[in-house]
This record gives C-alpha cells, sequence and structure tokens, in this order.
C-alpha cells in the first residue's frame, strides 16, 4: 500500500525534512558536527537536498574516521559551523524534522545554533528553542511497531523494509534512509486500532515525547472514518524471530504416563547416527563421527540402568544430538515424570542452539512425536494482572520518564504468544530493570488460579507446558533457583543432562548464594510510594481510590490514614536506608588496603571478628525498629483490608497482592541483612564490594555456601536416576577427578558413575602450532609487560592476521591496548578491546568482519567465542588464568582445603585454571577447515613442575622456542 496524498496532509506530512549528521563524538556539550545533511519530502516523494562538510577545528578521533570514512583531508577547507549555520534553518523551515533517533541530531543542532547566538553555553538542552518543529523519531517508531527485529540501527530497519542505502554512517545516504523508513512506519501505523492510537496517547499525556504530535494527527485521522485501511500489524508479523512459541510439538504429549520404565534400544540408537542411518539419509552432507556415536550409546545405557554419566567430548563431536536423541526415545518411551529429560546450559547461545536448530531437526524427522519446552525464570515473563493494571492506572503507578519507556511494549504485549520479554528487542530490560520489575510475578504476589488471567498467564501457561513435555529445556541459574525453591518451577523430575557442566559449581555457589544493597530496599519502597513529578505507588493509588469510593467514613479514615503513616515511612525508610548504607560504606573502606587501586570496584572478605555487626549496631537497631514499625503498619493495612467489600473499590485484589508482596519483599530483605551482618556460618564466605561511580558511595554486601558438594547430593542427585554430565573442558590431566570431587559426584554410589573420555573428532598436530616462547621473562616480573607488548608490535608485522589475545587481568589489557592503539593505526591493523571498543557481541562481530583484526579480551572470552574460519588464525595467552588468590570466594575455599589437610594450590588453584586455560585454547579451532597458531607467553609452563599439567591436558604436542627468530621463521612456515 503506497500512502495517498490527502493521507499525508491529514497526516500533515505533505512537508517533511528526514536529517542526519556524523560528529566528532556522542557529547553535544563537547564535540562538533562534521557533516549534515537533509532531504525535503513532498507529498511521500523526496524533492530536494543538502549536504555538506564542516571543518570542526580540530582533528577527528581515528574510530570515527573509521566509522564514517570521513578523513581530516575532507573536512580541512570546508566552512565552518557558523558559516552554514542560517543555510541549516533555512532549508528546514518549518516542516516536520525527521530522523533516526532525532533528539541525538537536534541536540547537537539546537545547541550550536544557541552557541552562536550566546545562549545558554554548556547548558544541557531541556526544551528547543530554535529548532521547535515538530519531530518524529523513526527510532522510537520501529522500537514500537517491529519488536521482533534483532536490532533497530537504520541499516537494520532499512533491511526489514528493502530500503538500502549505497553507504552508511554518511550524513546524505542516512538522511535519506530515515525518511523513506518513516514512510513505511507511517504505513503500518495506518493499520492500527483506533483505541490503541488512542491508549498511546493517553500514555504519553504528561511528557515532552515529539511523538505524541504524530500519534493524535493519526488519531484524527483515524476517528474521521474518511478511510478504511487493511491491519498492518498481525501475529504472523509479530513472530518473525519467535516461530516456535518456546514449544515445539505443541499437542504431542500424551494425557497420561508410564509408572513403569521400560528400556531404549541402544544399537538403534547408534546406528541412528552411523553410515546409511537416518541422519545420513535425511541430510545429503554427513560425515560419521566415531565419538558421537559412542556417546549416543552411553547415554542411552545411562537412562536403561539408572546411572550417572560424565563425558568429556570436544568441539565438533556433535555431543548435542548424542544426547537429545536418546533423552528424546526414552522421554517417549516412558512418558510422565520418570521419563521427562530436564536439559540445563549455561549460556544462552547454546540453549538457542538447542531450541531453534538441533530440537527442530530430531523433531522433523524422527518416527517419534514429543514435545520440548525452552522455559526460563519467572523474571522473563510479563504479568498481564500488573500490565493491565499500570496500564489502567498510570497516574498512580508510572512517572512520566517511564511512560515513554513503556511505549515498546504496548503492541507487543497485544501480539505476544509466549510473554517472553527476550523476543522484544525493542524494550531493554537491562537499562530498564527497575520499570521491568513492575510488570513480573513477584513471589509474594501471584494469586495463582485465582487470577482472571490465569488461563492467558504466559508464566504459568510456560510452566504447564513443561510439567508435560517430554524434553524441559532451561539454564543452569533457573535449575539452581528452582532447587533453592524445593522444585516449585519444575515440579518433579528424574533426569537431567547438564550441557557446559563445568560451570555447576560457580552458578550453583551465585545462586544459592546471598547479594544486598541500598538498591534493593530502594526498589521494593518505590513500588509502594515514590514521588518524583507526581506520586506513584500502590499506596498512593488506593488513597485516591478511597477517597473516591462509598466505603463508609469510619473505614475510609482508618485506610487513609494507614496510607499517610505508610507514605511517611516510606520516605523516612529510604532516608534511614542511605544513611545506613552510607555508614556501613565508610567503615568497610577502612577494611581497604591503601594500596588498593582499581578505581571502580573493591571486593573484599568480612569475617565475624572484623566487627561490621558490632560497629553498625546502633545504626541497625534504629533501623530495624523503624522497618519493623513499617511492617507492623504495612500489616495494620493488610488487616484493614478484610473489612472492604469484595469489588469496592477499582483494582482491589491487585492493590491488596501489591501491598502483602512487597511486604514479604522488606522481611526478606531484613532477614538476609540480619544474616549478613552477623557472618556466623563457618561454611559461607562473606565480602562486600565497594562501587564509586556518579559520586555514589555504594556498597553491597554478599554471602556465599562454602562448598556446594555436600548440598547437590543431597538436594539433587540423590532424587534422580539419570544424570549426564558433558562439556569439552571436564577433565584436568585426562582425569576427571576433580570435576567429580567439586561437584558431589564423589558421594554417588560408584557402581552408578560412569566416565568417558572421548577422542577430538580434529588432527589438532596438523591444525595447530603450539607455540611456547621460553625467552620470555617470568610473567610475575616487571620486564613481561614491556615484552607482550613488543611481542604484539613483532607479531603484527610478522603475520598480518586475525588475532584474539587472551587477558587474565584488566590492567594489562588496557596498559598493552593504549601502548598499541596509535602504532597498530599506523599499520592499519584494526585493534578492539573488552571494555573499550563496545559491547561483547558487538565487537566479537566486528572481528569476524573485518579480516586481520586484533581483539583483546579477558574474562568472558576464554570461552563461548566461536570465530570459525579465517578471521581467527592467532590465538595468543599472555598468562596462565589462575584465579585471584585475593578474591573472597576463592580465597575461603583455599583455606576450607588447607584446614581438611589439603594443598590448595595444587588441589584447587591449579585444576581450576587448567580448565579454563583448555576453554581458551578451544577458541581456536571450531572446525576440521580451521587452521592457526596458539602462543603461550606464560614461561611457566616449562619452567615450573605444575606447568606440565597445563600443556599435558592440551590435545597437541608444545614446541618450545628458546630464540625469537626461530619462532617467527616457524609461523612463517606454518602458514606457508
Amino acid at each position: 500500500m503506497s500512502i495517498g496524498i490527502d493521507i499525508l496532509q491529514d497526516l500533515h506530512l505533505s512537508r517533511f525534512v528526514a536529517i542526519d549528521i556524523e560528529t566528532t563524538g556522542l557529547d553535544y556539550l563537547t564535540e562538533t558536527i562534521i557533516e549534515f545533511a537533509a532531504v525535503r519530502f513532498v507529498n511521500g516523494q523526496a524533492t530536494e537536498e543538502i549536504s555538506f562538510f564542516i571543518n570542526p577545528g580540530r582533528s577527528i578521533p581515528e574510530y570515527i574516521c573509521k566509522i564514517t570514512g570521513i578523513q581530516n583531508d575532507d573536512v580541512k577547507d570546508a566552512p565552518a559551523f557558523q558559516e552554514v549555520a542560517e543555510d541549516i534553518l533555512s532549508f528546514i523551515g518549518d516542516d516536520p524534522i525527521v530522523g533516526h533517533n532525532v533528539g541525538f541530531d537536534a541536540n547537537f543542532l539546537e545547541y550550536h545554533f544557541r552557541k552562536l547566538k550566546g545562549m545558554g553555553e554548556g547548558e544541557k538542552i531541556k526544551h528547543y528553542l530554535i529548532l521547535t518543529n515538530d519531530m518524529y523519531d523513526t527510532l522510537l517508531l520501529s522500537r514500537m511497531f517491529l519488536p521482533f527485529l534483532s536490532g533497530f540501527s537504520l541499516e537494520k530497519v532499512g533491511e526489514y523494509f528493502d530500503v538500502s542505502a549505497p553507504e552508511y554512517h554518511r550524513a546524505l545516504p542516512d538522511a535519506r534512509t530515515a525518511g523513506e523508513i518513516f514512510l513505511k512506519l507511517v504505513e503500518i501505523s495506518l493499520g492500527m486500532e483506533f483505541q490503541d492510537v488512542r491508549k498511546i496517547l493517553e500514555i504519553l499525556e504528561p511528557t515532552d515525547e515529539p511523538i505524541k504530535t504524530f500519534f493524535f494527527h493519526l488519531s484524527t485521522l483515524l476517528a474521521s472514518g474518511k478511510y478504511s485501511f487493511p491491519a498492518t500489524l498481525n501475529k504472523e508479523m509479530f513472530m518473525y524471530s519467535t516461530s516456535f512459541f518456546n514449544i515445539i510439538g505443541e499437542n504431542e504429549a500424551p494425557q497420561s504416563g508410564t509408572l513403569q520404565v521400560e528400556p531404549i534400544d541402544e544399537q538403534e540408537i547408534a546406528e541412528f547416527f552411523d553410515e546409511g542411518g537416518i541422519l545420513q539419509q535425511s541430510f545429503g552432507t554427513f560425515e560419521l563421527r566415531e565419538a558421537q556415536v559412542e556417546m549416543a550409546r552411553s547415554v542411552a545405557h545411562a537412562f536403561n540402568e539408572q546411572q550417572f554419566l560424565v563425558v568429556e567430548a570436544g568441539t565438533g563431536t556433535g555431543k548435542s544430538l548424542a544426547y537429545l536423541l536418546p533423552a528424546i526415545k526414552w522421554s517417549v518411551k516412558n512418558y510422565g515424570p520418570l521419563g521427562r529429560v530436564i536439559i540445563s546450559t549455561n549460556t544462552k547461545n547454546l540453549q538457542e542452539q538447542l531450541f531453534f536448530k538441533d530440537i527442530p531437526i530430531l523433531h522433523s524427522i524422527l518416527k517419534e512425536k514429543f514435545k520440548a519446552v525452552l522455559l526460563k525464570g519467572k523474571g522473563n515473563y510479563l504479568c498481564l494482572d500488573k500490565w493491565y493494571t499500570i496500564l489502567h492506572d498510570m497516574r498512580y503507578r508510572l512517572s512520566t520518564y517511564e511512560r515513554v519507556k513503556i511505549l515498546p511494549l504496548y503492541l507487543w504485549v497485544k501480539n505476544t504468544e509466549t510473554g517472553d520479554i527476550s523476543e522484544n528487542s525493542g524494550f531493554s530490560v537491562e537499562r530498564n530493570m527497575g520499570l521491568w520489575s513492575k510488570f513480573i510475578a513477584e513471589n509474594n504476589y501471584c494469586p495463582g488460579k485465582s487470577c482472571k488471567y490465569y488461563k492467558d498467564c504466559f508464566l504459568m501457561r510456560a510452566r504447564n507446558n513443561a510439567r508435560d513435555a517430554h524434553l524441559v529445556l532451561v539454564n543452569h541459574s533457573l535449575l539452581f533457583s528452582d532447587l533453592a525453591a524445593d522444585q516449585a518451577i519444575l515440579a518433579e523430575y528424574k533426569n537431567v543432562i547438564f550441557d557446559e557442566a563445568h560451570n555447576i559449581e560457580k552458578v550453583a555457589t551465585d545462586y544459592l548464594g546471598i547479594e544486598l544493597s541500598r538498591w534493593n530496599f530502594r526498589e521494593t519502597l518505590q513500588k509502594l510510594y515514590q514521588k518524583e513529578r507526581i506520586e506513584t505507588g500502590v499506596v498512593v493509588q488506593l488513597k485516591k481510590r478511597t477517597q473516591l469510593s462509598d466505603l463508609n467514613e469510619s473505614l475510609k479514615k482508618l485506610i487513609i490514614s494507614h496510607c499517610d503513616k505508610i507514605i511517611d515511612q516510606t520516605s523516612t525508610g529510604w532516608k534511614l536506608v542511605q544513611q545506613f548504607f552510607d555508614e556501613m560504606h565508610n567503615f568497610l573502606q577502612q577494611l581497604v588496603p591503601r594500596d588498593n587501586s582499581q578505581e571502580y570496584s573493591t571486593r573484599y572478605r568480612y569475617r565475624k571478628e572484623d566487627g561490621l555487626h558490632q560497629h553498625m549496631e546502633s545504626y541497625y537497631n534504629e533501623f530495624l525498629q523503624h522497618f519493623r514499625g513499617f511492617l507492623s503498619e504495612l500489616n495494620e493495612l493488610l488487616e484493614a483490608f478484610k473489612d472492604i467489600p469484595e469489588d469496592a473499590l477499582k483494582y482491589q485484589k491487585q492493590m491488596l497482592q501489591e501491598v502483602q508482596a512487597q511486604f514479604g519483599q522488606i522481611s526478606d530483605l531484613l532477614d538476609n541483612l540480619q544474616f549478613l551482618l552477623h557472618s556466623e556460618w563457618d561454611n559461607w564466605v562473606y565480602w562486600f564490594e565497594l562501587t564509586r561511580r556518579n559520586n555514589v558511595n555504594d556498597v553491597r554486601l554478599y554471602a556465599a555456601p562454602l562448598n556446594i558438594s555436600d548440598l547437590l547430593y543431597h538436594k539433587l542427585y540423590k532424587n534422580l536416576n539419570t544424570a549426564v554430565f558433558t562439556s569439552a573442558t571436564l577433565t584436568v590431566g585426562r582425569r576427571f577427578d576433580y570435576f567429580l570431587d567439586r561437584v558431589g559426584l564423589k558421594f554417588v554410589e560408584p557402581e552408578r558413575l560412569q566416565t568417558l573420555l572421548l577422542p577430538s573428532p580434529f588432527n589438532y598436530e596438523e591444525q595447530v602450532l603450539l607455540a611456547v616462547p621460553a625467552f620470555f621473562p617470568d610473567p610475575r616480573s616487571p620486564q613481561f609487560r614491556e615484552y607482550t607488548r613488543d611481542f604484539l608490535l613483532q607479531l603484527n608485522k610478522e603475520q598480518k592476521r586475525g588475532t584474539l589475545v587472551l587477558f587474565t587481568s584488566y590492567a594489562l589489557l588496557n596498559e598493552i591496548y593504549h601502548a598499541l592503539k596509535m602504532k597498530y593505526e599506523m599499520e592499519r591493523t584494526p585493534l578492539l578491546a573488552q571494555g573499550i571498543d563496545g559491547s561483547r557481541h558487538r565487537i566479537i562481530t566486528q572481528f569476524k568482519e573485518v579480516a586481520h583484526s586484533v581483539l583483546f579480551g579477558t574474562d568472558s572470552f576464554w570461552e563461548g567465542v566461536d570465530v570459525p574460519g579465517k578471521a581467527l588464525e592467532i590465538l595468543l595467552i599472555t598468562k596462565l588464568p589462575f584465579d585471584v588468590p585475593s578474591d573472597p570466594v576463592i580465597q575461603a575455599k583455599m583455606e576450607m582445603i588447607r584446614k581438611q589437610g589439603g594443598n590448595p594450590f595444587m588441589d584447587f588453584t591449579v585444576p581450576e585454571a587448567v580448565i579454563r586455560f583448555r576453554q581458551g585454547f578451544g577458541r581456536l579451532i571450531r572446525s576440521h577447515s580451521d587452521y592457526g597458531a596458539v602462543i603461550i607467553l606464560d614461561n611457566r609452563v616449562v619452567k615450573k613442575m605444575y606447568g606440565r599439567i597445563f600443556l599435558d591436558s592440551l590435545p597437541v604436542r608444545s614446541r618450545i622456542f628458546h630464540k625469537p627468530q626461530e619462532l617467527w621463521e616457524t609461523l612463517a612456515n606454518w602458514f606457508r
């Protein structure tokens, strides 16, 4: 459908100007414009345009040159901003302004116009004084109308609409593309229902958001009845990227299950993967993998014999299908609690690979029909009761700022099948945690079957589907949360498969632990009462509803009195929380060594003898007295609720549930605070974290159980029939002892526990050169940094190849990065670094796409990075990945081993480092065609006795180099 001229006229869009600018940086107060472009659209057609460079009066940063392609030579003879300002204003005139993230462009222009006129230089822009035109943001509209897109860059949205620019990050093509995208978005908006447009206007009513004008004109047009438009928003469109609705085989579960188990055919399962088997018959390209056949047979045997199986299988084994097939066969044949299989992964990437790739393959080719469900924690699902309550009562429940933020949720909620927020890329949970928490079911809020939205409840539907599914996919976090909640989420199960099992101990420790900060209190208190420009919160809502009600006067007065007291106590409570945590920060600051050089965050262990409880006792008593009184007042309000006739107040039930939820939340917070302050339990470790950001002296308290092996055995393993643990890195020195000990499998009866170490499918001797430059100094010496810097410089000259450099600390990464950045730029080598050049996803994508890039990573980059092919040919491991001995949890675990008569270094530090080291090594070879070199700069692998354990854990022999030239020649020959 193309938009008619009369429609554009009624929308006040017969003329508009699409703009775009390129700048020297992101902050309009300190940066300046280097290119401007504008395109005028008349009756839906681009009719005229202007475009020119602007001299910024300074050098353009190198990264801006890379992104835009604009060089300093391009702007050196260009006019200054003051010379073109009038041309810009004249071209724009009074027409509406359109842009992708138009506020960015408009703020730059407005600020620089004001500077020329001597108006408020250095002041943040709150209202436009010069650019008073209507403004329409294609980024915001895209987030609202296209929440299923994987990203919202101009390029991504343009791709969706088949509106492509010849190049991006240049002002004129970007402006033209933004204008064309805007017309497509207007087209979509015409298919909206009138009541939805009115609701969006109601959401925006008290805000200054410019898009309000667009929806006002749209509502006027739709109300006129002059036109009839086909619906352009439908479920199919919203399911663009979530085609399985988190369920595969929705109707495949039988009505009743078996009570007796029947074995599955191990030979049939092995033959499935064999030459001429079903897998080969279904796919033309097939590769027989002996290790995959053996693993599948072993998993089937573990189900039949009710055993625990631990399998190490490297990348390329095909382990996902090897455990999925027997799991499906078992669950179908033994449907019910004895057959249902829980599959737990650590990363989202693997979870999505299993659910959106591997399981659909098996579902399409197996005779057995089965149901698989992807289940997540409750914080992922929108609660319809909360959503509609808040939407109909926004005045008391949302701040003006939050109203704009919920726009990308509105149309998504009407169309989603799952309510799983991860399918809505238009709304960032990470940036809006407090807001999103208003829309999810809290532990003490959900009324279960008595909720009027129970039949449509996304969370209940997901959990009910999971309870009658054959396979349930979860992550380790959810599984351990469920364990802590006595299987309230997953219900009874007897079979578990852990993939990425090397992470079990760490995740279990995190999820069975406790964390507390002032922000936990703030979030809870704000749900009761918050005052910004307007008062919001459930207590404000209750008070207003009571005032407008027909309740008898004495009950009215009682409830209003309780509400007023709670409002006062909430404000006083937040002040007390701030004072309490400020004082705790000041005290804990004294426990931090003076030589601490960490800029942002410090983690330090505290013990009972450090006196935290004694120091805070008087503050704690005042704090506790207030909050006990606060809970008492909340309780009296809950008692008063009992006297309110049913449905006497609008949203009565929801308000009651909300007050109950926050009562429970405050009780839990006080219990946690007491546990953390007293720090009395020997089998727990306690620590604090100090953060200095945005002039806030923040402190967080933590506690975690020290030994989860016993806990896992008694809470999980004792109740299981079959458990499979698999990963590419479970052994140390080709032995499973360390893993079995750490995760509690040592308690399992020996006859029920089997281990399987599978050979790698790759020919590492032919695919990898493993080099150790023994001429390097000890990594603990001052010379090591200098050697590393010089080595990386020389490596870039000798071998311009995709290189991943793994560090063990941000300090060394940052130092080497800043030392090499300019030199690499002169050599035209793209250098990317974790924490400096963007998000993890962004820099990995850039690393894959830009040839001969060098990527510096630490922490999470040692595992989960998958870069096959030429993009990664050299892997550099700077130091052995030993845990930081001062880390509170590490420190406490080492102490415990020492008390038990063990050797903390050899029994814990080395094995942990070996597993991480093997994960790092595994980044290089991801397929049979990959080829490259791994260089270990840490000479301890050849100079220390324990070094042999590291080298022996790798599937390739190492080559030791005593002279640099010898190494460079070998590298050259290897790649030749």
